[in-house]
């Protein structure tokens, strides 16, 4: 994470006819990077796990889905990843992200050495997770809970050799160029954890600290995602050295504020303006929500502003950009 010779340019003020250097403005990079660091960059920064909106803000969309795999399979698969990352850049350059996360790639390694060619301004967010999160459908739940009963030992086996293949994924994307690693197992349903909290300090606790460690030791910082009521397990997240948590889903009883008064000086706090009131609400409700967001996690540093999952397709435009001008007057450093 060498932030390089030029971290910040000049903020100039007119004074008269002559212009003055009153202090300094960051990249975007370094302000995501000392956030996640628990520093006090110059403003709060904003990133997202993905943002839906993109034909709406530029005119382009990201491609996925059968448009996407109709590319791979006629042997463009780097054209249209490579179109892909550029109209990620292109939003987060167009409306004042700090961060760019790689998806809607087939190669993410690829994906994040693209992004960091056409993009070194920002932080570039790679992904690798491989921990048990909650299973998508009924029946794999079932299997599950049979194998924690019947046949542990392998299921152990297994998990581990999930998170190797996992570490030596972070490990490529870290090279290729990513500052921050995220994973996206989500652990908890608004009711808590998926399994009993002794079983996850037993079958998650463990990995999870594993592939940390590991993107450490390659350069790097790891931001863990889940949604759902975490509060029987948050110590135990906490403890296993990620460096950020993302999105303290509001929604399942997560106040950022106790968030922040209790693991503010351990971990950046990401989150959390809710994503069912950037649906259903007006840019004012959005304006002031994000408002007590900053409020209540950005003083002394070491939060980023966001939503509590991704900006959706069906996000009114006026609503998102109603975060942004809520940034722009509150998220200002220094915060009190």
């Amino acid at each position: 994470m060498d932030e390089g010779p030029e971290t910040f340019t000049c903020k100039w003020v007119k004074y008269g006819r002559k212009l003055k250097c009153v202090g300094f403005v960051l990249k975007p990079r370094e302000r995501f990077l000392k956030a996640v660091l628990l520093e006090e960059p110059d403003r709060v920064p904003m990133f997202e796990l993905e943002f839906q909106k993109a034909e709406e803000v530029i005119g382009r969309r990201v491609i996925k889905g059968e448009d996407y795999e109709e590319y791979v399979r006629k042997g463009k698969g780097m054209e249209i990843l490579k179109h892909n990352i550029r109209v990620i850049v292109d939003v987060c350059r167009s409306l004042g992200y700090d961060a760019i996360r790689i998806y809607a790639v087939h190669d993410v390694v690829e994906g994040v050495r693209y992004a960091r060619k056409i993009a070194p301004e920002f932080a570039i967010v790679g992904s690798a997770d491989g921990t048990l999160g909650i299973p998508g459908k009924i029946p794999d739940f079932v299997r599950l809970v049979k194998r924690m009963k019947r046949d542990r030992d392998n299921l152990k086996k297994e998990l581990l050799q999930r998170i190797r293949e996992n570490i030596e994924s972070a490990k490529a994307q870290i090279e290729a160029g990513a500052d921050v690693i995220v994973g996206c197992a989500d652990y908890c349903t608004n009711s808590g954890p998926f399994i009993h909290p002794r079983d996850f300090r037993e079958l998650v606790i463990p990995y999870l600290k594993m592939l940390v460690s590991a993107v450490h030791r390659a350069g790097a910082l790891y931001i863990k995602h889940t949604d759902g009521n975490l509060w029987p397990i948050i110590e135990d997240l906490v403890s296993t050295g990620i460096d950020a948590l993302h999105s303290i889903d509001p929604t399942a009883g997560m106040d950022l504020g106790r968030v922040k008064e209790l693991y503010g000086d351990r971990i950046c706090l990401c989150g959390n303006v809710s994503i069912d009131l950037l649906h259903r609400g007006t840019p004012k409700q959005v304006y002031e929500s994000t408002k007590e967001c900053i409020e209540k996690a950005a003083y002394g540093g070491g939060y980023i502003l966001c939503t509590s999952n991704v900006v959706e397709v069906h996000h009114p435009l006026e609503n998102v950009l109603a975060m942004f001008e809520a940034r722009r007057r509150y998220g200002i450093y220094p915060i009190r």
